[in-house]
């Protein structure tokens, strides 16, 4: 369990430099109260969500991009 919780944690602070990632003021607060007021059934609940949160953003922006370019090419097809 100790190790599935560092992966987590790694995870989290990746994404947070990441440029679609939280601020880290938001995950200082979130590492906070998870360590100082959760038990471990509501530790696991948080890291879920926010790896839930996180995936969906990263997915959300690739498909952003995939639009972008699939409109860039339907442009230069039909100039």
């Amino acid at each position: 369990m100790k190790i599935l919780k560092s992966i987590i944690f790694v995870f989290l602070l990746t994404v947070s430099t990441h440029a679609f990632g939280k601020s880290n003021e938001y995950y200082q607060a979130t590492l906070i109260h998870v360590l100082s007021n959760c038990n471990s059934d509501c530790q696991k609940l948080v890291f879920e969500q926010e790896v839930h949160r996180a995936i969906f953003s990263l997915f959300d922006a690739v498909l952003n991009q995939l639009r972008w370019k699939l409109s860039q090419s339907e442009k230069q097809l039909y100039d």
